[in-house]
């Protein structure tokens, strides 16, 4: 490509990026309480500055200990943080890389427990729903309190070396708290007026510009929408933009939601557009005349590419995307955009773990937060591996052994890769795991890999190959439960349903099973016309699924009219009819088609055949025992790392 939009360069005030990507924010929860930076910060972050991201924007930094969000999050509250602060800013500059620190008060937002003995605080004492809290609205005094913790945060960025600062009148934090009129309910200056709303982000904004100078550049992020009631909508962003852009800031980042009331749109789980926030950039963009950053699920250099070409933005805010790939910008440099790993917007391996207190990782890609950690190193001798299976665990263990040296060649029943995970990937909203297996493919194939599809394998020929090792990823057997008077129903497999192996000719189903494949088993089903009603034996259903991804496919489960009973156990199966059990009674519902989506069982019958042949046996991902594709990728890429 003779012109790449995406790798022009472009100033922000003073600094000049090498090209139009920004690594937005993204929390990573990979510190201790104090808040001080330690090395697996300083490898993320070199990592993805040796990688050309244009412009790397730090995690949320609290300016004051109340403000946090995390146990685990970075602080720039005190001057004993400044040497750590300073080490990473050095590390990403030796590495080629532009740092920008994102410096915050989460206000009503912040963690409870973290809140101290003055607790939650916001404009006014007006609820967080997602969180059950309610704040105390802050004095005059208090605020002037924050203003001035602040501009010591900015004062300590300048001091650290930091290229740029970011601050959030976004995402239902504590200055969109005061600009929000469902959030400010105050009769004094601060509210009231949109003028008044702002007043607080103004007075932190002289108080940032007080120590950087003037040429330093601020950037402000904020909202195009906020997604709740009573909110902020675009008319007012268009009213906010110039008024930010008169209190000289150097650049607008436009982003959405809420992290109170609208988390799927700050966070973008899969299930929620793709790209939605370009059309509103661009309205912004027409407002001003400091550059625009837009975010929001642009994942592929092409969608980044076309919205810069159409004037729709400046710049190209990218969060999880480097978390899948670090390399995103180098494969764009050298034509090789087939090789990056698209981000699915899962949620599992970043958002999951971060719950989770491990960390934000990608469930895709085993070296992101491990950076520092773990490396793939050549083999010491070569030796001839044979990978039985086709899917995540299969097709990583496979690659990373041929990187290593090895002489792999890998086995798939299967005419097509991909393995349960391929079903995964059907059901509404989950395309992007095809992208995950297409790139796992190519880049097996690209390692050395020799693929055989459509190939069973039998002990007999594993023996009679006598590989140096055996990789056995054979998968997991759908279950399949024996309900008196099924063989009289009419019935199916959720894995066949959404592969097209099988059809609900009936105007409606019943789904036995209420986890993440019925689930989405029943809004394939729903959206196309089927009225739906799922059976789940446990309290809840999607146990175990991710909070966010989960309230927005239950979300769109209710929309489409689909019932879930929970506690509820299916007896037998009639005419037209299931018997079932709740709160120690039985009742019944009818019944034209029945939809089993009731788990899987490691496939072991080539694992159990070969146990006394002795061969070096690998026993990975579902073979093993039926996890998560996180936990699979996981355990293929230790395995790859260690034959």
């Amino acid at each position: 490509m003779e012109h790449d939009p995406l790798l022009e360069p472009v100033s922000l005030g003073s600094l000049t990026l090498p090209n139009r990507t920004v690594m937005t924010t993204v929390k990573l929860g990979y510190g201790a309480p104090g808040g001080a930076v330690n090395d697996r910060h300083v490898a993320f972050y070199v990592r993805r500055a040796k990688a050309g991201v244009g412009l790397i924007t730090t995690e949320p930094m609290y300016v004051t200990a109340s403000g946090r969000e995390l146990p685990s999050q970075l602080g720039i509250d005190d001057d004993a943080l400044l040497p750590g602060l300073a080490r990473l800013v050095d590390a990403v500059h030796a590495a080629g890389g532009r740092i920008m620190a994102h410096v915050n008060h989460a206000g009503k937002a912040a963690n409870p427990k973290l809140a101290g003995e003055r607790g939650l605080v916001s404009a006014s004492a007006i609820e967080c729903p997602a969180r059950g809290t309610v704040p105390r609205a802050l004095s005059r005094e208090e605020i002037a309190e924050i203003v001035e913790a602040f501009g010591a945060a900015a004062r300590r960025v300048r001091e650290a070396g930091f290229d740029a600062i970011e601050i959030p009148f976004s995402h239902g934090y504590l200055i969109h708290q005061f600009l929000s009129p469902r959030s400010n309910r105050r009769d004094d200056e601060y509210g009231g007026s949109l003028a008044n709303r702002l007043r607080f982000g103004r007075e932190v904004l002289a108080a940032v510009r007080r120590p950087v100078g003037d040429g330093f550049p601020i950037v402000v992020r904020m909202n195009a929408r906020d997604y709740a009631e009573g909110g902020l909508e675009l008319a007012d962003a268009l009213q906010i933009a110039p008024a930010v852009e008169a209190m000289g800031v150097q650049a607008l980042s436009i982003t959405s939601g809420t992290m109170c009331e609208s988390p799927p749109f700050c966070l973008y789980p899969a299930g929620t557009p793709k790209a939605n926030l370009l059309p509103a950039a661009a309205e912004i963009r027409k407002t001003v005349h400091v550059p625009v950053i837009v975010a929001g699920r642009i994942r592929s250099p092409e969608v980044a590419r076309e919205a810069l070409a159409q004037g729709q933005t400046d710049l190209i805010g990218l969060g999880r995307a480097f978390l899948a790939d670090p390399d995103w910008v180098r494969k764009v440099e050298r034509g090789d955009e087939d090789a990056i790993l698209l981000c699915a917007a899962c949620h599992q391996g970043c958002l999951g773990e971060l719950r989770q207190g491990h960390g934000t990782g990608c469930s895709f890609n085993p070296f992101t937060g491990h950076e520092g950690e773990i490396e793939i190193k050549p083999a010491a001798r070569p030796r001839s591996i044979m990978v039985v299976g086709g899917g995540p665990a299969g097709l990583e263990a496979a690659r990373v052994a041929a990187e290593r040296g090895h002489r792999v060649t890998l086995y798939e029943q299967e005419p097509v890769l991909g393995g349960q995970f391929r079903i995964a990937a059907l059901p509404p909203h989950k395309e992007g795991f095809r992208d995950v297996i297409r790139y796992l493919e190519l880049m097996a194939r690209r390692a050395g890999v020799t693929i055989h599809t459509g190939t069973k394998v039998t002990p007999a020929m594993v023996i009679e190959k006598r590989p140096d090792a055996v990789v056995l990823a054979t998968g997991g057997i759908l279950l399949t439960v024996h309900f008196p008077g099924l063989e009289q129903t009419r019935w199916c497999l959720a894995a066949d349903v959404l592969d097209g192996a099988a059809e609900v000719e009936t105007p409606s189903a019943l789904v036995i099973g209420g986890g993440l494949v019925g689930l989405e088993t029943a809004d394939y089903l729903a959206a196309h016309g089927k009225k739906v009603t799922v059976v789940e034996m446990l309290p809840e259903a999607g146990a175990g699924m991710d909070p966010l991804p989960k309230a927005v496919l239950m979300k769109r489960l209710a929309s489409r009219g689909v019932v879930i009973h929970t506690n509820t156990k299916v007896v037998r199966l009639g005419a037209g009819q299931a018997t079932v059990e709740h709160g120690g009674r039985e009742t019944s519902l009818p019944v034209e088609t029945v939809v089993l989506a009731v788990g899987v069982r490691p496939n072991r019958e080539l694992p159990d055949a070969l146990a006394g042949s002795g061969l070096e046996l690998h026993v990975i991902g579902d073979a093993a025992a039926p996890r998560r594709v996180v936990d699979a990728i996981r355990e293929g890429f230790e395995t790859g790392r260690t034959l």
